[in-house]
């Protein structure tokens, strides 16, 4: 009997209980919604470049393998390897001492020529009178006649053995024929240098730099439309680099390639420091035409669902309003509203994983920092 009056007091003590926080529930009513803590990021509205990308390298514009024009013994080395050297600079000298003595010779023939020159023309007027009196036959003077020119002939040979002797001569100084940046040297002084067969440095034209890339045929309007336009500005970033140099398009293929399906295009890059080297992997960025006005956002803050893309808007009233948008041209970390979103609204970058229409939201960036 005791122990049913226990149980009982003791049901009806849980039952006061639950009523108790039953009331209290009611009374309260529900528990407030915490908002959604999000990355947020404004529209703006750009002048969007579009860019088509590609990759390709970069080509000395000049390539020239420095060979004597005289042969001889390689007497003296005036240039450094891998130095920077300006178009008529001297690379190397080669003995010239033969060269001299035939300049000499040369001289020498030519000054006989004009000796006899003169005094045959000498000759010539003083018969001329003697012809006019019949005092000598014209044969006689056809003779002297012929001679003059006959000497005069060999002065002109002699004169070009002359000129061809001090060329000879100026070429054993060999000279820089371009700009450029030279190899590593193939010669050593001492050694005998043939004319035309030995290859005494390399040297490449590095200012501008060419550079070639291909693209996919699918983008030949757009260039062919550029090009019609006037200069295509081209961007270019080289691997392992974070400089990016400018130059223009200058190049394209006359045909599509039908293998690969690619078009061939070559630009310049101005490369006054020498920065840019020639065969170097380069990052191509080809602008093509820009659109004004573009409204981007950051391309994390677009979700694509079965009805397309879509994105979250913080309202003034901090709630998440749901807009289906269309999207264009991407640009690094960009992307393109074409319609959906205007400019300065502020849009859901990242955290939409929690976010649904109408929840309240809260800018991670503008909750204080605890010291």
């Amino acid at each position: 009997m005791n122990m049913t009056l226990q149980l009982s007091g003791r049901l009806l003590m849980i039952s006061v209980l639950a009523l108790g926080t039953s009331a209290c529930g009611k009374k309260g009513g529900p528990p407030p919604r915490h908002p959604v803590i999000v990355k947020m990021a404004n529209a703006v509205k750009t002048t969007l470049p579009v860019v088509i990308s590609a990759y390709g390298t970069t080509q000395d514009r000049e390539n020239v393998d420095v060979v004597p024009q005289v042969s001889g013994i390689l007497l003296t080395i005036l240039v450094q390897e891998g130095a920077v050297v300006t178009n008529g600079q001297p690379l190397f000298q080669i003995d010239a001492r033969d060269y001299a003595s035939r300049v000499q010779q040369a001289e020498g023939m030519v000054a006989v020529d004009r000796s006899n020159v003169e005094l045959a023309r000498s000759t010539l007027q003083r018969n001329q009178p003697l012809l006019e009196k019949h005092l000598i036959s014209l044969d006689t003077f056809d003779t002297i006649k012929t001679k003059v020119a006959s000497l005069e002939a060999q002065l002109k040979m002699d004169e070009a053995v002359l000129d061809q002797a001090r060329l000879n001569l100026a070429r054993c100084t060999v000279v820089s024929p371009l700009a450029g940046v030279c190899s590593r040297r193939y010669v050593d002084a001492g050694n005998l240098a043939t004319a035309g067969m030995t290859r005494l440095i390399n040297i490449r034209s590095y200012n501008p730099l060419r550079l070639e890339c291909s693209v996919s045929e699918q983008h030949l309007p757009a260039i062919r439309s550029a090009m019609t336009r006037g200069v295509i500005p081209v961007e270019i970033t080289p691997r392992g680099d974070t400089n990016t140099f400018t130059g223009t398009l200058s190049f394209m293929d006359n045909a599509v390639n039908p293998t690969t399906g690619t078009l061939l295009l070559r630009g310049e890059v101005p490369n006054p420091d020498l920065k840019l080297w020639a065969n170097q992997f380069v990052t191509i960025r080809i602008i093509v035409a820009s659109i004004p006005d573009a409204i981007l956002v950051p391309e994390s803050a677009v979700q694509f669902g079965k009805t397309g893309p879509y994105l979250f808007v913080a309202g003034t009233n901090s709630l998440a309003d749901l807009r289906f948008v269309t999207t264009g041209i991407r640009q690094d970390d960009q992307i393109q509203i074409v319609s959906g979103v205007a400019e300065g609204e502020a849009v859901i970058a990242l955290g939409q994983l929690m976010l649904t229409p109408g929840a309240m939201v809260m800018d991670a960036a503008k909750i204080p920092q605890k010291n």
